[in-house]
């Protein structure tokens, strides 16, 4: 008769032991690996799936850019607009300016200048008379009045002379200029119902010429 034998206690330990190892290294085989499970520089390009890494997988500036791709289609230009009409010669600056000269008693006195700013030309004017109180003396008359050019023939100022002071009085001769600047000017004279313009440049004499000081 056989006696069936027991593992003797030391050899129970024993292979309890290596199964609790073995245990131990499937567990581990079956996890996620990390950095340190794998040795640096030994992950090679075959080792990559082709097309599973995305850009955030790279840090920036190490996808190199890729080429400008052609340029859209454009659209066909459409007609051009009409031109648009010219704009008046206007002008933005008003002056007013005034002259003042003395006519002594039984005399005409010098002629009398109301001359514009620089960049600013006469568009008309007047003269009158005042006494030594400032009151209008509208018995004297003035002899002439009437736009002043300069020496290149453009017209700067308002310029009037007096008719003799018929008074026992010294009267004042006041001449008044209304001035606004402009881009161009000239002489437009009318002569038997036909008119002829002129721009600057102009060489038609003034009756008097004067320069601006």
């Amino acid at each position: 008769m056989r006696i069936k034998r027991l593992p003797s206690p030391a050899m129970a330990v024993a292979f309890a032991a290596l199964f609790v190892a073995g245990a131990g290294g499937a567990t581990a085989a079956t996890g996620m690996l990390d950095g340190g499970d794998i040795k640096n520089n030994s992950i090679t390009a075959k080792d990559v799936k082709n097309g599973s890494l995305l850009k955030k997988d790279f840090k920036r500036g190490q996808i190199p850019a890729g080429k400008r791709g052609p340029q859209g289609a454009q659209g066909v230009a459409g007609p051009a607009g009409r031109a648009g009409r010219d704009g008046t010669n206007g002008f933005g600056q008003l002056v007013y300016g005034q002259g003042v000269g003395i006519v002594p008693p039984g005399e005409t006195g010098d002629d009398v200048v109301a001359l514009c700013p620089d960049g600013t030309f006469p568009t008309g004017g007047d003269a009158f008379f005042l006494d030594d109180a400032d009151e209008l003396v509208p018995e004297q008359e003035v002899a002439v009045q009437g736009l002043a050019t300069n020496l290149d023939g453009v017209p700067v100022a308002w310029i009037a002379t007096s008719k003799v002071n018929g008074s026992i009085d010294e009267l004042q001769l006041v001449v008044d200029v209304i001035c606004a600047n402009a881009s161009q000017v000239g002489f437009s004279t009318t002569s038997q119902g036909k008119t002829k313009s002129k721009v600057a440049g102009l060489d038609r004499p003034g009756r008097l010429q004067v320069r601006r000081p």
